[in-house]
């Protein structure tokens, strides 16, 4: 019997085209309307799978690090790596999934970070994803895991993040500077939250959160 071919994920064809949007105008669309004017296409097809124009842009950035994630999970030799050395090497592979739109990255980026309320709802959702890849436990995951609470998860998914606005606005040859970004930042983030004062801090945390229900309140 033939294999079925999968099909394509309909919401791709809407990044690919909001790409080619800001590729073309050198600019941002303001809104659905005009993208959907631009591809010829209907404005339902759009709300079929975005809600709106900035879900649309959140969902292009978090594209690389899904795919960068999909890309590590299927190497079995990094399962064996030690953290510090598999979460540099996610970087790399999110700088590589993103080096084919460097140009789109530049001008979406050079805008996007002038809206704080963009960049505020991004991070959210992005710290919300459940990559393989950026999870981290130790024991301070052990502590806090408990309470939904898992900081080097978010250090690590942060720190991912400024790489790939870093590798946006890199304008070194051949992008040594991120290179060289990602290999610095990488292990003084690794030094810093791996101590044993930060294990304490966390453990203070921790007996303050689960205390919260008998802590003075005015309220």
């Amino acid at each position: 019997m033939a294999k079925q071919k999968k099909k394509k994920d309909p919401r791709i064809e809407l990044v690919s085209i909001y790409k080619k949007f800001v590729n073309k105008n050198g600019t941002l669309p303001e809104s659905v309307k005009e993208l959907a004017h631009f591809a010829d296409m209907d404005y339902t097809k759009f709300r079929t799978h975005f809600k709106s124009l900035e879900e649309l842009e959140i969902a292009i950035i978090l594209w690389y690090f899904s795919c960068a994630d999909t890309l590590l999970q299927a190497d079995k030799e990094s399962q064996n790596w030690e953290q510090k050395d598999r979460h540099a090497a996610f970087l790399y592979l999110l700088v590589e999934q993103a080096t084919g739109d460097a140009l789109f990255l530049s001008a979406f980026v050079d805008e996007k970070r002038k809206s704080p309320s963009f960049m505020s709802r991004f991070a959210m959702t992005l710290n919300a994803q459940k990559f393989s890849s950026l999870h981290h436990e130790s024991k301070t995951f052990e502590m806090l895991g408990p309470l939904s609470i898992n900081p080097k998860k978010a250090a690590l998914t942060n720190h991912a993040l400024s790489v790939l606005w870093f590798f946006a606005i890199d304008q070194s040859q051949e992008k040594q500077d991120t290179d060289a970004f990602i290999e610095k930042t990488t292990d003084l983030l690794f030094k810093l939250t791996d101590t044993c004062m930060l294990t304490s801090m966390f453990d203070l945390g921790k007996f303050m959160v689960t205390r919260k229900n008998n802590a003075f309140s005015w309220n």
